[in-house]
């Protein structure tokens, strides 16, 4: 809906853009050279038939959109920015300002005057030049405004739309992109087995972002003679590092040996002003996988435990959508999210003291907070909180694009003293409180993890589809939680 709204504000302020600029080329020049009265008798003229349905519907409606748009993307902004929520307030706030408020302003009073002094007075040729004069310089005004203000609406098109140039990239050491993954010289090989080459290392978390059911292959590389520097929480990747993730679906739950149905590999490289990010889809005989410019809705199929068929869309993001969500950040590149013990062919070791044996990293991490698997053996306190730190905090967390929110929900800020309790918050059905503890059924983060609208669902990101393991887990949690009545 919103990609819809955004193209009718672009298209009926370009429409008015035109229209005023038409005013300011031609239209008023050439009455500027009539005699005063001929010159008032015709804009007089204009002036009545102007206010038809056409031309005001274009104006008015035109307002109306952008009045709709810039409260939407004023709300993402407050919530958690989205693809093009500031280029759609900025633009709409300019046709608002510079073009209506210009108009109401000045251009409607000045007209009002003119339709009531006859053409042939001494008063009307005195005041016809200057008439034309702030007139024509006020439609330049907003003429402008509502150019600018289609130009920033178009940019904002285009991010949401993910219309973005294609955005290959090059194998590690070389500087061509290329089209085809199997060209990148990361997996040894046929491509859909995912064996890595040699400096591609494998990689789990504890806690994965819930996508849609996909299941995730993780790898990473670094350049030779570069370490991933560690810390307490994020670590800091060197330039030209690859991070690869790709996303598949079981064939068949009952059966694993059938193998999966790769759907998109996903990359962020390093570089030295942050990270490039870029998608590459499968074809459906799973040989390859070709650059995707993303934004579009794949549909995947599985049979379930219960040999019952399932379908769905799977969501493959946008490199600008990448952007919005991750900020410049790795995401699961952190000492919570990796430590662990993890199977290699030797056998079972910890996953960072791996990476410190093979050379990735410059050192073992200092104490850190540590994640639990959300669908694991851990307390539901710590299955819980951990699943809201790796779903939630990227965006809900310092540094994210919902920072200014303060409403936080990494590890650190879901202790007991912490938690949002009782904290209020705008009305999801009814809820006006972020979280009740002891009451689900009151919380308005469960509300909106469980809401199909767009701009309400939660977590924000390529994922529509609800997560209902990770809802009734939450569910569960505060249900847990000692009640504690909220004052009104």
């Amino acid at each position: 809906m919103t990609l819809f709204i955004t193209l009718l504000a672009a298209l009926g302020c370009g429409l008015i853009s035109g229209v005023f600029f038409g005013f300011s080329s031609f239209v008023m020049p050439a009455l500027a050279r009539l005699r005063p009265s001929q010159g008032m008798r015709a804009m007089q003229s204009i002036n009545q038939v102007v206010l038809n349905r056409w031309f005001l519907g274009a104006l008015l409606g035109t307002a109306l959109v952008c009045l709709v748009l810039a409260m939407s993307a004023l709300g993402s902004l407050v919530r958690g920015s989205e693809p093009g929520a500031a280029l759609r307030l900025v633009g709409c706030g300019l046709y608002l300002f510079g073009t209506m408020l210009v108009t109401r302003v000045y251009h409607v009073p000045r007209n009002i005057a003119l339709s009531r002094m006859p053409a042939e007075s001494p008063e009307a040729e005195r005041y016809w030049p200057v008439y034309v004069a702030g007139w024509s310089a006020w439609n330049h005004v907003r003429g402008a405004a509502a150019f600018l203000a289609a130009a920033l609406l178009t940019l904002a098109l285009l991010t949401l739309s993910g219309c973005s140039r294609l955005q290959p990239i090059a194998p590690p050491g070389a500087a061509t992109p290329v089209e085809r993954l199997s060209r990148l010289g990361i997996f040894t090989g046929e491509p859909a087995k995912q064996v890595p080459r040699d400096g591609f290392v494998p990689y789990v978390v504890n806690a994965s972002l819930y996508a849609d059911g996909a299941r995730k292959h993780r790898f990473v590389y670094v350049p030779p003679g570069s370490q991933i520097h560690t810390s307490a929480d994020r670590w800091d990747l060197p330039v030209g590092s690859y991070l690869v993730k790709t996303f598949a679906f079981p064939r068949d739950l009952r059966d694993p040996g059938l193998g999966e149905r790769l759907v998109e590999t996903r990359f962020l490289v390093r570089t030295e002003s942050g990270f490039t990010a870029s998608t590459y889809l499968w074809n459906d005989a799973q040989t390859d996988a070709t650059a995707s410019r993303g934004d579009l809705d794949v549909p995947v199929a599985w049979i379930d435990e219960r040999g019952e068929r399932q379908k769905q869309l799977f969501h493959v993001p946008s490199a600008a959508q990448c952007a919005a969500c991750h900020e410049g950040r790795a995401l699961g590149i952190r000492s919570r999210q990796l430590d662990h013990e993890a199977d290699y062919v030797d056998g079972t070791h910890d996953q960072i003291a791996h990476f410190a044996r093979i050379g990735l990293i410059d050192r073992l991490p200092p104490a850190h907070v540590l994640l639990s698997d959300p669908g694991g053996n851990a307390s539901l306190d710590a299955r819980a909180r951990s699943y809201l730190d790796a779903n939630c905090s990227h965006c809900h967390g310092p540094g994210g694009s919902a920072e200014r929110t303060d409403l936080f929900w990494g590890l650190e800020y879901t202790t007991r003293q912490e938690m949002p309790s009782c904290r209020p918050t705008r009305s999801i059905d009814g809820r006006d409180r972020v979280l009740v503890s002891g009451h689900p059924e009151q919380s308005a983060f469960l509300a909106r993890m469980r809401s199909e609208s767009p701009r309400i669902h939660m977590p924000r990101g390529p994922s529509k589809l609800a997560d209902q393991e990770g809802i009734a887990l939450l569910t569960a949690w505060v249900a847990a939680l000692p009640p504690e009545p909220c004052e009104p």
